[in-house]
């Protein structure tokens, strides 16, 4: 019998099972912000950097849950503000 093996890292693993585990949900800034534990003002001034995943529809920010977690589980730093 064949056995197909894949190689790939425990983190990269771990990040796979729980991104099946989570709703992907459209947040609005004040539930981001406090995903990301930063104010709503020091979100949105990384979004529109583009340092955080998030749309801009009219006035209105949009970010996915999904996305923001994978931005948190690459363990990319960002300077977190209040």
């Amino acid at each position: 019998m064949v056995q197909n093996l894949a190689l790939v890292s425990m983190e990269d693993l771990q990040v796979f099972i729980t991104t099946q585990a989570i709703k992907n949900e459209v947040w609005g800034p004040k539930q981001a912000a406090e995903y990301l534990e930063c104010s709503e003002s020091h979100l949105k001034k990384l979004a529109n950097k583009g340092e955080v995943p998030g749309h801009k529809l009219g006035n209105d920010w949009k970010f996915s849950s999904i996305a923001l977690f994978e931005l948190i589980s690459k363990k990319e730093v960002i300077s977190y503000k209040r």
